[in-house]
């Protein structure tokens, strides 16, 4: 008989498994491992002399999601960098605490957590019984769904609220696609086996999360007339993607747009929820992080990638950069957008919220 358990109102989410990738192990570093293929690379600690250390992990992916559930029989602690994905985490059995730079939330049966893709995570006060869920989505995959909804590119970074209230009744359309989409990763004959089903299947789930989870877009999302924005707006917006680097000041902007300064802040802070100049800001600050990513370090320079996108303080920028990203703009180009992973690896008590 399947084992389940209460995580929100009026639905249940069942704990056996689906069918996948399953590995077990007593072994800890064998575990670190493990959990570093399918996750991140990361640091496991024993909290404490365990009774029984037995990792259990299993994941099935889908385009652009996949699913994991995780049990260790022991309280541990584990620290990784940036995981590079935006992962919903559930505790099915017990609980965990699981925290990023400016927060940490204990996840049990009736709160789930957000984790955000470009902060270290840590995850303590692991309950010997702890069985985790998590549902991993790919940041671009879930953009792409974002922009679907807006109606436009989103510029700025998509930043969910890190708490999900199970009990809160945007959270049930949400956890009904996850059930759904885990029975089907368990039966051969199910949508999982129709690349086009699971790509729907997945599709909907990531506009559950959207929908159902409040984010910095969800005002936007919720109210029609913030999307119905005066073509200014959107040339304006237009202009900022295509010429990021060439746009000076909101002047510039406003008269390539065809407006008044006035006007084109106001129809910012109305149908776009920020100032322009803020919009352009983490606009540029997105787009040299994902370049800083991908670049060799050895042909270019982070100085040189963020004078290419209109950035003449660098100083200025780099502290931003930081800000927003936990490392500096070089550390992300010399490794390749993985720069936590050593400072954060190499620390034996490291402080999480530090």
């Amino acid at each position: 008989m399947a084992e389940q358990t209460r995580t929100g109102q009026g639905g249940l989410v069942e704990m056996d498994p689906p069918a996948g990738t399953l590995v077990r192990t007593s072994d800890v570093d064998e575990a670190s491992a493990a959990i570093s293929r399918a996750y991140a690379p990361n640091k496991l600690q024993i909290a404490s002399r365990p009774s029984r250390f037995e990792m259990r992990l299993w994941t099935a992916a889908m385009p652009g999601v996949e699913f994991g559930y995780v049990e260790l029989g022991t309280d541990v602690r584990l620290y990784a960098p940036p995981p590079r994905y935006y992962v919903v985490v559930l505790a099915g059995v017990g609980h965990v605490r699981v925290g990023q730079r400016r927060s940490s939330v204990l996840a049990t049966g009736g709160r789930a957590v957000v984790v955000a893709p470009d902060e270290p995570v840590h995850f303590e006060d692991w309950s010997q019984d702890c069985r985790l869920i998590t549902a991993r989505f790919e940041p671009t995959a879930l953009e792409n769904a974002l922009a679907s909804l807006l109606g436009r590119t989103p510029a700025t970074p998509l930043r969910f609220n890190i708490r999900l209230d199970l009990d809160e009744p945007h959270a049930g359309a949400f956890l009904r696609t996850l059930q759904l989409l885990r029975s089907e990763s368990s039966r051969p004959d199910g949508m999982m086996a129709d690349p086009l089903m699971a790509g729907s299947l997945a599709g909907l789930t990531m506009t559950a999360l959207l929908r159902g989870q409040p984010h910095n877009y969800s005002v936007e999302l919720s109210d029609p007339g913030r999307r119905t924005a005066p073509a200014s707006i959107g040339n304006a917006l237009d202009l900022i993607e295509a010429k990021a680097a060439e746009i000076a000041s909101v002047t510039d902007l406003a008269a390539a747009a065809g407006v008044s300064v006035r006007a084109l802040e106001e129809g910012f802070r109305r149908h776009v929820g920020t100032p322009p100049m803020t919009y352009l800001r983490e606009f540029r600050l997105a787009r040299i992080h994902a370049e800083l990513t991908a670049a060799d370090p050895d042909s270019t320079t982070a100085s040189a990638i963020a004078r290419r996108w209109g950035v003449h303080h660098y100083g200025r920028f780099a502290a931003s950069y930081s800000s927003r990203y936990g490392v500096s703009p070089a550390e992300t180009l010399r490794r390749g957008g993985s720069a936590a992973v050593t400072g954060l690896l190499s620390r034996s008590h490291p402080n999480p919220l530090g």
